[in-house]
């Protein structure tokens, strides 16, 4: 039985809420819609595109690329410091949501392409980086070293390595042109691979990411929570159309309510038993 709730309806999550609650191992793949909700700008966005290449004279693709690294560090830099490493962005209530999930031990892991953490700045402690983060691993390519993403803001034009001195930094990222870490890879088919549900968050089926890693899962539950309804839709056993960042923690409140609720009627129920075994000890004991 397939489930779809549209945008501007009373959404009746229960389903949903069901799923997660029931699930063994979910996993959930996260999107750039679901980043846009968090005010992060794709370059391929007509808009965001245009600017770019008026300003800097080359396409986003251009310029976040391995070519315009080994070619045109200089201009390479100017861009990933003024359009990536400026942006100061917030966890948003998605990635919260996720964190709870998380915490409670619904959500196993996250897998996406993003490269902001946005996922870890929530709580979140399982996260893919498929692409990589501008955080971590900012490395020379001769010697290994590894920087912090200060030293790249704060350098002059090109961050140069200080030991070897003229080796330029590469960056923590996966640059256009360049192949994905196969251990990475591997780490997130495995995931999908162990999941009995999988939370498509913020994108379609038909999107790169869902075409790299669904081709693995064999589980039951297949969820999407996007905006726009798309034909793929009916490939999963739920659709739900609306914004993650509303719905998401929608369902983690209910989630979180319904185990708090649990967790106390087990805690009467445990206070009962006990008490039962005491007297009844002590009934064995002819104490009364």
């Amino acid at each position: 039985q397939q489930h779809f709730v549209k945008a501007g309806m009373i959404m009746n999550l229960n389903y949903l809420e069901e799923t997660i609650r029931t699930s063994k191992y979910l996993v959930c793949l996260a999107g750039m819609e679901f980043m846009r909700e968090q005010n992060v700008a794709y370059h391929r966005d007509s808009d965001e595109s245009y600017r770019i290449e008026e300003k800097y004279g080359y396409s986003p693709e251009e310029l976040f690329s391995a070519r315009m690294f080994n070619t045109h560090a200089e201009l390479f830099y100017e861009y990933y410091r003024n359009e990536i490493l400026s942006k100061h962005l917030v966890a948003g209530k998605g990635n919260e949501a996720l964190a709870r999930l998380e915490a409670a031990g619904y959500l196993k892991t996250i897998i996406t392409k993003g490269i902001y953490n946005m996922p870890q700045k929530a709580g979140c402690k399982n996260v893919i980086n498929m692409y990589g983060n501008i955080y971590e691993n900012n490395a020379c390519p001769r010697c290994g070293k590894i920087f912090p993403i200060e030293y790249i803001k704060n350098s002059d034009k090109v961050p140069l390595c200080d030991v070897c001195k003229s080796t330029v930094i590469h960056p923590g990222v996966y640059l256009h042109g360049e192949m994905l870490s196969n251990t990475v890879i591997s780490h997130a088919v495995e995931e999908v691979a162990k999941a009995d549900t999988i939370l498509v968050l913020g994108m379609n089926l038909n999107s790169s990411l869902c075409k790299d890693m669904l081709p693995h899962f064999t589980g039951k539950d297949l969820i999407v929570i996007h905006k726009e309804a798309h034909y793929l839709d009916e490939k999963a056993t739920a659709a739900y159309h609306g914004a993650v960042s509303k719905i998401l923690p929608e369902v983690a409140e209910i989630l979180q309510q319904g185990t708090k609720a649990a967790r106390a009627k087990a805690q009467e129920t445990m206070k009962d038993v006990r008490h039962a075994m005491r007297i009844d000890y002590f009934n064995e004991e002819g104490l009364f």
